[in-house]
């Protein structure tokens, strides 16, 4: 008689969650609008070698900034010399980087990574740190590939017409 109770018990269990909509908490924050604005975080820090160091910020809508604390050496943005840069954005190039942004935020499953990849015992390697909508990664040790999500921030930055701020 127990078994049956316990067998009935169950089924009443699933058949009644069956139909449940998704809570907030379980609803992915992949799942953004592409023309809505993702505020993005973009920072490598220094190394031992040649690689730049800067922090790159954007509030999604018109306002960027640029700060070099250790020079570009190649490429489009290696005529800007150390400082605190600002550009902006028309709208429509906005929606249009938001769309690749939350695009190549869903292509990297960025929403489910873990906000730090990294390991006390190696000491010499720069980090990438990015946060988009929130959501933060520090990847400096065994993390994952976001080798395009940086190529994307990357032309981004390169493709602005930075202003030297004072």
């Amino acid at each position: 008689m127990t078994g049956k109770i316990g067998l009935w018990l169950v089924v009443i269990a699933l058949v009644s969650c069956r139909n449940l909509a998704p809570t907030a908490a379980f609803v992915s924050s992949e799942t953004v609008d592409e023309t809505s604005a993702l505020p993005v975080y973009f920072e490598k820090t220094a190394c031992f070698g040649r690689c730049p160091a800067f922090v790159f910020q954007w509030d999604g809508k018109e306002v960027i900034s640029l700060t070099i604390t250790r020079p570009f050496r190649d490429g489009v943005m290696a005529n800007l010399a150390l400082g605190s840069y600002r550009a902006t954005i028309t709208p429509k190039d906005a929606t249009q980087w938001n769309a690749k942004i939350a695009e190549a935020q869903k292509l990297t499953s960025f929403s489910t990574l873990n906000a730090v990849y990294d390991s006390p015992m190696v000491m010499d390697l720069p980090s990438t740190i990015v946060e988009i909508n929130g959501h933060r990664v520090v990847n400096r040790y065994r993390g994952p590939d976001l080798s395009e999500l940086y190529a994307l921030l990357e032309q981004l930055m390169a493709t602005s017409e930075w202003q030297l701020q004072e």
